[in-house]
């Protein structure tokens, strides 16, 4: 499996450049020494091999331990550092571990382990096909975050074939996404099955375009995994072009709806730039499907697949009682196959998790359609949203607000626009009788309980105007904010 394949290579200690963040670079034979130490430091310290929680921003201690945890035969956690303190705290309370890499062994000390000069080698990997090589945690319907388990043989079969969809050796690759967010999954095991440079954005400099342009520039990239949200940011200016990145060859789309005006603009940008489009929860190992978009197509607005399904996975498109569709017709995603993952964190309950056809399937909450072959993603048939990349729970962020001791009630509605792309976040609020706040206030307040990237609009009511079913209409909420 590919943990052999990564470990022969970290074994030749190249000299060549493994991983790039803040301008500092990395060699392979650095990468495998701090491998080593961290390997051998857990496998004394953590004895009753218990999940492992690494807490960082990039730093070279998070890719280290993810792979002496796997080699280990440890599950890892990725949180990243702008995660809120009490959602920190609810993890931690649900995993229960012993060590927290950056928390109880903080960074000074990973860091002195990292680079102890008295290499001992690694020869044992004591991971097994069916562990749990990860655990992914993301919003839940509750308000309590749930965590998807990943196992060995799920990852496996995800990088084998996505070194398969894209074409790459000794290259850069460009990673955008935090690694608790399950879109860093392919730059940071790709780069490594590769032997390629795993070049960092870090999160500070998102907002920054002097600095990320600078830094897309020194990247000289060949292979960007990215939101279509991160790359219409990049769009904005006109100097993201060929002439930036002269080496840029393949941008390959996941998390969200690619549309096609972003097509076109890069299409304009550069030349002979080959652009895949991937679909697929973190439910199933970051993505399950691929399509190659054609230069020579006029793709319509609504309609840009997301492609075939990888070899070891089938899609089904059901109706509501779980019936297939024909073709062609609109109905929910249904995977099974290879990249299904193991459940939630607990042995959780929903009705995600299901039995089909005699296998272990995941039903998305996605609605879409196949034609000619491809699956095409339409959009969410619940609260759940995907925004800027992420997947979102809108009633995760009603709890939370509603866990505010000054609001009476929230509702929390997503805005989209007519290709269904999610604008903006909006949370309508009644306050608690006799209780003064503003929005700022509130958003303050909602930011020690969520993400930052999951902080709506806040808009302040009266009374919630209601539809003829006695709901909350808010369609109507939506046309006067």
């Amino acid at each position: 499996m590919f943990l052999n394949d990564i470990l022969q290579i970290l074994k030749e200690k190249s000299n060549n450049k493994a991983y790039t963040v803040n301008n500092e670079s990395y060699s392979y034979k650095q990468l495998y020494k701090y491998v080593c130490n961290i390997y051998h430091f857990l496998l004394k310290e953590n004895i009753n091999k218990k999940p492992i929680i690494v807490y960082g921003n990039k730093e070279i201690y998070m890719k280290a331990t993810f792979i002496a945890c796997s080699l280990a035969g440890m599950t890892y956690i990725p949180i990243d550092e702008s995660t809120p303190k009490e959602r920190v705290n609810e993890i931690i309370k649900q995993v229960n571990p012993d060590l927290s890499i950056g928390i109880n062994v903080s960074k000074e000390k990973i860091n002195e382990i990292m680079n102890n000069e008295n290499l001992i080698e690694i020869n044992d990997i004591y991971l097994k096909s069916n562990d749990i090589y990860y655990i992914i945690f993301t919003s839940g319907s509750t308000g309590i975050p749930k965590g998807v388990k990943v196992t060995y043989k799920n990852l496996d079969s995800c990088i084998r074939w996505l070194k398969n969809i894209v074409t790459i050796n000794k290259g850069v690759i460009v990673n955008q996404a935090n690694f608790s967010f399950d879109l860093s999954v392919a730059d940071l095991y790709l780069s490594l099955i590769t032997q390629s440079e795993h070049f960092i954005i870090n999160n500070d400099t998102i907002l920054d375009f002097n600095k990320i342009f600078e830094q897309l520039r020194q990247s000289n990239a060949n292979l960007i995994v990215s939101t279509p949200s991160f790359i219409d940011l990049l769009l904005i200016d006109k100097s993201f072009d060929s002439k930036l990145m002269p080496n840029l060859k393949t941008i390959l789309f996941c998390g969200e709806k690619l549309l096609k005006s972003t097509v076109n603009k890069l299409y304009s940008r550069f030349d002979n730039i080959q652009l895949i489009n991937c679909y697929g929860p973190t439910e199933c190992t970051f993505a399950v499907t691929n399509y190659y978009l054609n230069k020579n197509i006029n793709y319509n607005e609504n309609e840009i697949p997301v492609g075939i399904p990888k070899p070891d996975v089938k899609i089904y498109i059901l109706d509501k009682n779980n019936n297939p569709v024909a073709d062609e017709h609109i109905g929910e995603i249904l995977i099974t196959g290879e990249s299904v993952a193991d459940g939630y964190l607990g042995n959780i309950q929903n009705n995600s998790f299901i039995q089909y056809n005699g296998k272990k399937a995941y039903l998305t909450g996605d609605l879409g359609y196949i034609k000619n072959g491809n699956l095409y993603y339409i959009a969410r048939k619940d609260k759940q949203i995907k925004y800027k990349g992420y997947r979102i729970e809108l009633t995760d962020i009603e709890n939370n607000l509603q866990a505010l001791e000054y609001i009476d009630k929230a509702v929390v509605i997503a805005k989209t626009n007519k290709e269904n792309k999610v604008l903006n976040i909006i949370a309508f609020v009644i306050l608690k009788e006799n209780i003064i706040k503003n929005e700022l206030d509130i958003i303050k307040d909602l930011q020690k309980k969520i993400p930052k990237y999951m902080c709506p609009k806040i808009k302040i009511i009266n009374s919630f105007p209601l539809n003829k079913n006695g709901k909350c209409d808010e369609k109507k909420l939506l046309e006067e904010f």
